[in-house]
């Protein structure tokens, strides 16, 4: 069963590249909180027949609020902001920030939960961070219609993602223990959809938003995008960590960096430079320090 584990946990990461492709290419024609908002929609009408399921029997009101708190910042906002990301980076960039999400659960963990980082844990964030640097720093052609501030506030959206993410995933791990997962992903999604769905549908410029949802966009790549990042990776992901050991699967699953810069590089005719290529080797070695440190 180990290896059953190992290969769900590596299906994950594929399915997960895939998805950021296809949130990439949406990303062209829908905004970031209209995709979020479709996004998010989406998978709570796929797996509302979880909570049907289960129901709330058993799930105080401390764990409740700090799942409803985690979808929040972890779906509604980080979402958000990662999509900004994507669209402003790029898909392959954007996968070397998402490698700061462990360093960010370390420190969480830290702040919130008292456990405290080891030093081979530290030296994997300095990784990721030094892989940021040297892609950061990789100019781009004269033709590029990309700003500066642009890029920049793009790089801030990816690491507010990955800290908000990280807060979020430290907020609803106390409660792992006590409800299922997948109960707990859908009270997360529809806390997020309850945020998102009053920011959407109030926005100023509203029927731009919503009118994007229902193009060509929409149906070929945000809907695809939604069923396998938010579905198919999620049921993986959970087997995964079911079958084999919690690290073996993580590292697994932080594979999904690599797949990213090489499916963006074929699909999106994204540059493979060599600066990306040593941001890709350092963000994945400090990721996996961090995991395994």
């Amino acid at each position: 069963m180990d290896m059953v584990g190992k290969i769900l946990a590596l299906a994950c990461a594929v399915v997960w590249a895939t998805a950021v492709i296809l949130f990439k290419r949406a990303g062209d024609s829908i905004r970031p909180l209209a995709l979020n908002f479709y996004k998010t929609a989406v998978s709570a009408l796929v797996m509302l027949p979880l909570l049907l399921f289960y129901g709330l029997a058993g799930v105080s009101r401390q764990d409740l609020g700090a799942v409803l708190l985690s979808g929040i910042l972890g779906i509604a906002l980080s979402d958000t902001f990662f999509f900004i990301a994507l669209d402003r980076l790029g898909a392959a960039k954007t996968a070397i920030v998402d490698c700061l999400y462990a360093p960010f659960v370390m420190l969480a963990s830290w702040l919130w939960l008292g456990q405290r980082p080891r030093l081979a844990q530290v030296g994997g964030a300095v990784l990721v961070a030094a892989a940021m640097v040297v892609v950061a720093r990789e100019g781009e052609s004269p033709s590029s219609s990309q700003r500066p501030e642009r890029l920049w506030s793009g790089w801030l959206a990816g690491i507010g993602a990955m800290a908000l993410m990280a807060v979020a995933i430290v907020l609803m791990q106390p409660v792992l223990g006590r409800a299922p997962l997948l109960l707990v992903t859908e009270l997360r999604i529809l806390a997020a959809l309850a945020v998102l769905a009053p920011l959407t549908l109030l926005h100023r410029d509203r029927r731009s938003l919503l009118g994007s949802l229902v193009g060509r966009g929409a149906w070929r790549h945000a809907l695809p995008g939604a069923l396998l990042g938010n579905v198919v990776s999620m049921i993986f992901w959970v087997a995964a960590f079911k079958f084999t050991a919690v690290n073996s699967a993580a590292i697994l699953n932080q594979t999904n960096t690599v797949i990213v810069v090489l499916l963006a590089s074929v699909w999106l005719k994204e540059p493979f430079t060599r600066r990306r290529l040593a941001g890709t080797a350092l963000a994945f070695g400090g990721a996996v320090l961090v995991l395994t440190g």
